[in-house]
């Protein structure tokens, strides 16, 4: 780990024991230590049982926990709970290792870390709660939800804000790209996790043992999450299967959309593109060729050059992947990828004749994956070119065939193919590549 990651997870260590100080100076108010019992108990139960929402971001019920101890006690005891149940939780899974890394689930310097933030931002939370809040603990009336909704907001704040920083530093990225990322991600299910905890807060007020009966819904909402998360996964990996199939129709091109995937990921990644458009890329990449399941065998696997109705045909397959891809929505955005990876930067490509920004950046990254998977594999038609050769035949089509800035990119991932002082013939700039290049770089790919 790097030394100021490091530096920044323990000292957000310092104003959380700070705020946990100036706590022990205010007055004491009395709680109910059997309902603070019962909800710090389930917060522990919760942090235990995330559900794997993507790569590298798993979410659970804690918010609500979290949220339903800010409301129902005093300053210095909801703070404190906060973090006495995110240190139980953690701890709890320090202990715990991986089955399929073997690794602890976590490190003690991340339990530091999410205690000392979840501390300050269920102070945050608690002082917006009180000072927005002007009838009681829990009056009837708008004047309760609205303190609850603002406490909410400040804890998702403060909670994002800190994490954020830390997953920036890792990745060397801008902090308000990854912060964007993790709200269109999290922020309906962390809302809907918040009006659970301030249902169970209403509930659990007069009744503590109240709280236990929350642990159904609670658990409902986690395993209606965990169910979708799977059938999300499980259709994706359906379709992804549906695509291999298509490959494996000519021995030649068995992992060619495994392939073009790694690819257009190195791409998108040497371009320093979000994390989500990383992965959308990746998803419309693995299935960019599934139209050609529509595409008979004597079109597919013909040894020689495809006759002008063998190419209409041909030209068919991304507007039958994306008509495929339609009736599936985790695939609402990457079809229009799909429909767009054999669109040219002049305007010379199909199935639409797009140019230049006019085809979506994913789209112009898959086709220069697609491309060099295409030259670089063996083919019925002929054998696979050398990578420095291929490599010439995409800088000769950069800004022509290719976007320039993506074929840049991809000749970063592989210097050492790279011609030494490699310039664009003057007759070159502007001609459309000969069809038979076409043919080679990602027609019958």
């Amino acid at each position: 780990m790097d030394r100021a990651i490091r530096l920044y997870l323990l000292g957000i260590a310092a104003p959380a024991a700070a705020v946990l100080v100036l706590l022990l100076g205010l007055p004491r108010a009395p709680f109910d230590p059997f309902l603070a019992a019962i909800l710090v108990a389930i917060g522990v139960v919760a942090a235990n049982f995330p559900v794997m929402i993507r790569k590298n971001y798993k979410v659970d019920a804690t918010p609500a926990i979290d949220l339903a101890l800010v409301v129902l006690f005093p300053m210095a005891a909801a703070v404190a709970l906060v973090g006495l149940t995110r240190i139980l939780g953690d701890a709890t899974l320090c202990l715990r290792r991986n089955p399929n890394t073997g690794k602890r689930r976590r490190r003690p310097i991340d339990l530091l870390f999410n205690t000392s933030q979840m501390i300050l931002a269920a102070a945050a939370a608690a002082i917006i709660y009180g000072g927005v809040l002007t009838t009681g603990v829990l009056a009837d009336g708008a004047g309760a939800f609205a303190a609850a909704s603002a406490a909410g907001a400040a804890m998702y704040v403060t909670t994002t804000t800190l994490v954020v920083i830390a997953v920036a530093m890792m990745g060397r990225r801008s902090p308000v790209q990854v912060w964007l990322e993790a709200a269109a991600v999290d922020w309906k299910l962390t809302a809907a996790m918040y009006a659970s905890g301030y249902l169970l807060a209403l509930v659990s007020a007069a009744h503590p043992w109240v709280a236990l009966v929350m642990l159904a819904p609670l658990a409902g909402l986690q395993l209606a999450l965990k169910r979708a998360v799977q059938m999300r996964d499980q259709t994706i990996a359906a379709v992804e299967s549906m695509a291999d199939v298509v490959d494996r129709r000519d021995p030649y091109t068995g992992r060619h959309s495994k392939s073009v995937a790694e690819h257009s990921v190195r791409i998108a990644h040497q371009m320093h593109l979000a994390e989500g458009e990383v992965e959308l890329i990746r998803l419309a990449a693995r299935v960019h060729d599934l139209g050609k399941i529509a595409v008979p065998d004597e079109v597919l696997n013909k040894h020689g050059r495809l006759t002008d109705e063998e190419f209409e045909i041909m030209k068919q397959h991304p507007v039958t992947g994306a008509e495929i891809l339609s009736k599936f929505p985790e695939y609402k955005k990457g079809r229009e990828l799909v429909l767009a990876h054999h669109e040219r930067v002049d305007g010379r490509g199909y199935p639409r004749g797009l140019e230049r920004s006019q085809i979506p950046l994913g789209a112009r990254v898959i086709a220069v994956a697609d491309s060099w998977d295409a030259m670089t594999s063996d083919r019925p038609y002929r054998q696979a070119m050398e990578g420095h050769l291929a490599m010439s035949e995409l800088l000769r089509g950069r800004g022509i065939q290719w976007d320039a800035t993506v074929v840049d990119a991809f000749a970063a991932t592989v210097p050492d193919l790279v011609p030494p002082e490699f310039e664009v013939e003057p007759e070159r700039a502007g001609v459309p590549l000969l069809r038979s290049l076409g043919a080679v770089a990602g027609i019958l790919s």
